[in-house]
Protein backbone atom coordinates (compact mmCIF):
# COMPACT_ATOMS: atom_id res chain seq x y z
CA UNK A 1 0.00 0.00 0.00
CA UNK A 2 1.21 3.53 -0.82
CA UNK A 3 -0.57 6.60 0.55
CA UNK A 4 -0.06 10.30 -0.19
CA UNK A 5 -1.06 12.66 2.66
CA UNK A 6 -1.51 16.39 2.09
CA UNK A 7 -2.68 17.75 5.45
CA UNK A 8 0.47 18.29 7.48
CA UNK A 9 2.48 16.89 10.34
CA UNK A 10 -0.30 16.05 12.80
CA UNK A 11 -2.02 13.75 10.33
CA UNK A 12 1.20 12.01 9.31
CA UNK A 13 2.12 11.57 12.99
CA UNK A 14 -1.19 9.92 13.83
CA UNK A 15 -1.18 7.86 10.62
CA UNK A 16 2.34 6.59 11.27
CA UNK A 17 1.55 5.89 14.93
CA UNK A 18 -1.46 3.81 13.89
CA UNK A 19 0.64 1.78 11.44
CA UNK A 20 3.27 1.15 14.12
CA UNK A 21 0.70 0.02 16.70
CA UNK A 22 -0.90 -2.37 14.21
CA UNK A 23 2.48 -3.76 13.17
CA UNK A 24 3.76 -4.26 16.72
CA UNK A 25 0.51 -5.94 17.76
CA UNK A 26 0.96 -8.39 14.88
CA UNK A 27 4.73 -8.87 14.74
CA UNK A 28 6.03 -7.47 18.07
CA UNK A 29 8.44 -5.12 16.27
CA UNK A 30 8.10 -2.46 13.58
CA UNK A 31 10.89 -0.79 11.62
CA UNK A 32 10.44 2.73 10.22
CA UNK A 33 12.52 4.71 7.72
CA UNK A 34 11.90 8.43 7.24
CA UNK A 35 13.37 10.27 4.26
CA UNK A 36 12.83 13.90 3.17
CA UNK A 37 11.93 13.64 -0.52
CA UNK A 38 10.62 15.85 -3.30
CA UNK A 39 8.10 15.09 -6.04
CA UNK A 40 6.97 11.68 -4.82
CA UNK A 41 3.85 10.31 -6.47
CA UNK A 42 1.99 6.98 -6.41
CA UNK A 43 4.14 5.64 -9.27
CA UNK A 44 7.48 6.35 -7.56
CA UNK A 45 6.08 5.05 -4.26
CA UNK A 46 5.16 1.76 -5.94
CA UNK A 47 8.61 1.58 -7.56
CA UNK A 48 10.33 2.11 -4.22
CA UNK A 49 8.14 -0.48 -2.52
CA UNK A 50 8.73 -3.00 -5.30
CA UNK A 51 12.49 -2.55 -5.09
CA UNK A 52 12.51 -3.03 -1.32
CA UNK A 53 10.35 -6.16 -1.61
CA UNK A 54 12.56 -7.51 -4.41
CA UNK A 55 15.63 -7.08 -2.23
CA UNK A 56 13.95 -8.92 0.69
CA UNK A 57 10.82 -10.89 -0.18
CA UNK A 58 10.04 -11.45 3.50
CA UNK A 59 9.43 -7.73 4.07
CA UNK A 60 5.91 -6.40 4.47
CA UNK A 61 6.37 -2.75 3.49
CA UNK A 62 3.87 0.12 3.75
CA UNK A 63 4.79 3.50 2.26
CA UNK A 64 3.29 6.85 3.28
CA UNK A 65 4.26 10.18 1.75
CA UNK A 66 3.57 13.45 3.56
CA UNK A 67 3.30 15.86 0.64
CA UNK A 68 3.03 18.99 2.81
CA UNK A 69 6.31 18.32 4.64
CA UNK A 70 7.95 16.27 1.87
CA UNK A 71 8.68 13.24 4.06
CA UNK A 72 8.52 9.62 2.94
CA UNK A 73 7.71 7.02 5.62
CA UNK A 74 8.49 3.35 5.07
CA UNK A 75 6.92 1.01 7.65
CA UNK A 76 8.34 -2.52 7.91
CA UNK A 77 6.20 -5.05 9.79
CA UNK A 78 8.48 -7.09 12.05
CA UNK A 79 11.48 -4.93 11.21
CA UNK A 80 14.30 -4.89 13.75
CA UNK A 81 16.79 -2.03 13.81
CA UNK A 82 19.28 -4.18 11.90
CA UNK A 83 16.91 -5.28 9.12
CA UNK A 84 15.47 -1.77 8.84
CA UNK A 85 18.96 -0.28 8.50
CA UNK A 86 19.69 -2.74 5.70
CA UNK A 87 16.42 -1.85 3.95
CA UNK A 88 17.27 1.85 4.27
CA UNK A 89 20.41 1.29 2.17
CA UNK A 90 18.24 0.00 -0.67
CA UNK A 91 15.76 2.87 -0.32
CA UNK A 92 18.55 5.44 -0.18
CA UNK A 93 20.08 4.11 -3.40
CA UNK A 94 16.71 4.32 -5.19
CA UNK A 95 15.98 7.87 -3.99
CA UNK A 96 19.45 9.09 -4.94
CA UNK A 97 19.23 7.49 -8.37
CA UNK A 98 15.88 9.22 -8.95
CA UNK A 99 17.25 12.55 -7.59
CA UNK A 100 14.46 12.67 -4.99
CA UNK A 101 16.37 12.66 -1.70
CA UNK A 102 16.52 16.04 0.09
CA UNK A 103 18.43 15.14 3.28
CA UNK A 104 19.17 12.36 5.75
CA UNK A 105 17.40 9.04 6.14
CA UNK A 106 16.34 8.51 9.76
CA UNK A 107 15.96 4.88 10.86
CA UNK A 108 14.28 3.43 13.95
CA UNK A 109 12.57 0.31 15.25
CA UNK A 110 9.72 0.22 17.75
CA UNK A 111 9.67 -0.65 20.60
CA UNK A 112 13.37 -1.62 20.28
CA UNK A 113 14.61 1.97 19.91
CA UNK A 114 11.77 3.88 21.57
CA UNK A 115 8.27 3.47 22.95
CA UNK A 116 5.84 4.39 20.14
CA UNK A 117 4.10 7.41 21.67
CA UNK A 118 2.65 10.38 19.81
CA UNK A 119 5.40 12.62 21.20
CA UNK A 120 8.17 10.23 20.14
CA UNK A 121 6.76 9.85 16.62
CA UNK A 122 6.34 13.62 16.24
CA UNK A 123 9.99 14.10 17.30
CA UNK A 124 11.02 11.38 14.87
CA UNK A 125 9.27 13.13 11.98
CA UNK A 126 10.57 16.56 12.98
CA UNK A 127 14.11 15.22 12.93
CA UNK A 128 13.63 14.06 9.34
CA UNK A 129 12.18 17.43 8.35
CA UNK A 130 15.10 19.28 9.97
CA UNK A 131 17.58 17.13 8.06
CA UNK A 132 16.62 18.73 4.74
CA UNK A 133 19.65 20.23 3.08
CA UNK A 134 22.08 18.14 5.16
CA UNK A 135 24.20 15.23 3.97
CA UNK A 136 22.25 12.29 2.57
CA UNK A 137 23.62 9.86 5.15
CA UNK A 138 21.69 7.39 7.31
CA UNK A 139 21.10 8.23 10.98
CA UNK A 140 19.32 6.44 13.82
CA UNK A 141 16.54 7.66 16.10
CA UNK A 142 16.13 6.41 19.66
CA UNK A 143 14.38 7.78 22.72
CA UNK A 144 17.79 8.54 24.26
CA UNK A 145 19.01 10.68 21.36
CA UNK A 146 18.53 13.94 23.25
CA UNK A 147 20.38 12.73 26.36
CA UNK A 148 24.03 12.58 25.29
CA UNK A 149 25.71 14.25 22.32
CA UNK A 150 29.12 13.25 20.97
CA UNK A 151 31.42 15.09 18.56
CA UNK A 152 33.94 12.93 16.66
CA UNK A 153 37.02 14.66 15.19
CA UNK A 154 39.07 12.39 12.94
CA UNK A 155 40.40 12.85 9.38
CA UNK A 156 39.67 9.18 8.58
CA UNK A 157 36.17 8.88 7.08
CA UNK A 158 35.96 5.15 7.86
CA UNK A 159 36.84 5.63 11.53
CA UNK A 160 34.25 8.39 11.94
CA UNK A 161 31.56 6.38 10.18
CA UNK A 162 32.24 3.24 12.23
CA UNK A 163 32.10 5.09 15.54
CA UNK A 164 29.04 7.10 14.48
CA UNK A 165 27.00 4.02 13.58
CA UNK A 166 27.92 2.16 16.77
CA UNK A 167 27.15 5.12 19.02
CA UNK A 168 23.90 6.02 17.25
CA UNK A 169 22.74 2.43 17.74
CA UNK A 170 23.32 3.01 21.46
CA UNK A 171 21.18 6.15 21.41
CA UNK A 172 23.80 8.91 21.21
CA UNK A 173 23.43 11.98 19.02
CA UNK A 174 26.63 12.08 16.97
CA UNK A 175 28.31 14.93 15.07
CA UNK A 176 31.40 14.64 12.86
CA UNK A 177 34.38 16.84 11.96
CA UNK A 178 37.34 16.02 9.72
CA UNK A 179 39.74 18.69 11.03
CA UNK A 180 40.42 20.62 14.21
CA UNK A 181 38.91 23.91 13.10
CA UNK A 182 35.66 22.29 11.98
CA UNK A 183 35.55 20.40 15.28
CA UNK A 184 35.98 23.57 17.33
CA UNK A 185 33.36 25.45 15.29
CA UNK A 186 30.90 22.60 15.88
CA UNK A 187 31.79 22.47 19.57
CA UNK A 188 30.92 26.14 20.02
CA UNK A 189 27.69 25.68 18.08
CA UNK A 190 26.31 22.52 19.71
CA UNK A 191 28.26 22.22 23.02
CA UNK A 192 28.39 18.39 22.95
CA UNK A 193 28.67 16.35 26.13
CA UNK A 194 31.73 14.45 24.86
CA UNK A 195 34.40 15.14 22.23
CA UNK A 196 36.37 12.22 20.75
CA UNK A 197 39.45 13.43 18.89
CA UNK A 198 42.46 12.11 17.03
CA UNK A 199 45.68 13.97 17.84
CA UNK A 200 46.77 14.08 14.20
CA UNK A 201 44.23 16.61 12.86
CA UNK A 202 44.64 19.16 10.05
CA UNK A 203 44.49 22.93 10.77
CA UNK A 204 44.21 22.60 14.56
CA UNK A 205 45.88 19.45 15.86
CA UNK A 206 44.36 17.44 18.68
CA UNK A 207 46.37 19.14 21.42
CA UNK A 208 45.37 22.60 20.18
CA UNK A 209 41.74 21.51 19.92
CA UNK A 210 41.72 20.21 23.49
CA UNK A 211 43.29 23.39 24.88
CA UNK A 212 40.90 25.58 22.88
CA UNK A 213 37.90 23.62 24.13
CA UNK A 214 39.11 23.83 27.73
CA UNK A 215 39.50 27.60 27.44
CA UNK A 216 35.96 27.79 26.07
CA UNK A 217 34.43 25.68 28.85
CA UNK A 218 36.64 23.74 31.23
CA UNK A 219 33.66 22.10 32.97
CA UNK A 220 31.66 20.99 29.94
CA UNK A 221 34.43 20.12 27.48
CA UNK A 222 35.07 16.45 28.26
CA UNK A 223 37.54 15.17 25.67
CA UNK A 224 38.54 11.57 24.94
CA UNK A 225 41.64 11.18 22.79
CA UNK A 226 41.44 8.32 20.26
CA UNK A 227 44.75 7.99 18.46
CA UNK A 228 47.41 5.66 17.08
CA UNK A 229 50.09 7.53 19.05
CA UNK A 230 51.01 5.11 21.82
CA UNK A 231 54.05 6.79 23.38
CA UNK A 232 53.75 7.90 27.00
CA UNK A 233 54.89 11.41 26.07
CA UNK A 234 51.87 11.78 23.76
CA UNK A 235 49.56 10.50 26.49
CA UNK A 236 51.06 12.86 29.09
CA UNK A 237 50.86 15.84 26.75
CA UNK A 238 47.20 15.08 26.01
CA UNK A 239 46.35 14.95 29.71
CA UNK A 240 48.31 18.15 30.33
CA UNK A 241 46.28 19.82 27.56
CA UNK A 242 43.06 18.85 29.34
CA UNK A 243 42.00 15.45 27.96
CA UNK A 244 39.74 13.43 30.26
CA UNK A 245 40.78 10.03 28.86
CA UNK A 246 43.10 8.44 26.30
CA UNK A 247 42.36 5.47 24.01
CA UNK A 248 44.80 4.03 21.48
CA UNK A 249 44.06 2.46 18.12
CA UNK A 250 43.33 -0.15 16.90
CA UNK A 251 39.92 0.81 18.22
CA UNK A 252 38.08 -1.21 20.84
CA UNK A 253 34.53 0.13 20.49
CA UNK A 254 33.46 -1.51 23.77
CA UNK A 255 36.28 0.27 25.63
CA UNK A 256 35.33 3.57 24.01
CA UNK A 257 31.65 3.11 24.90
CA UNK A 258 32.57 2.33 28.52
CA UNK A 259 34.71 5.47 28.80
CA UNK A 260 31.93 7.63 27.32
CA UNK A 261 29.42 6.16 29.74
CA UNK A 262 31.76 6.72 32.70
CA UNK A 263 32.35 10.37 31.79
CA UNK A 264 28.68 11.15 31.13
CA UNK A 265 27.54 9.45 34.33
CA UNK A 266 29.96 11.66 36.25
CA UNK A 267 28.63 14.74 34.40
Amino acid sequence: MAIVIRNGIQEITLQLLQYIHVATAKSATCGVILAPCANMNPKTLDQAKGLMRKNDASLSVQLIYDDANQVLCAVLDGGTLGTTHYASLVLKDFLQTQHLLLGQLIVSSFPESAKPTETAIADFIQRAIRSKGNDDDIHFFTAANAETSVLIADPDDLVREFIKIRLELKGYLVYEAKDGQEAYDLFVQIMPDIVITELNLPILDGYQLIRTIQRQDSHEGKVIVLTDRQLSENRNRAYESGAADYVTKPLSISELEWKIKRLTENH
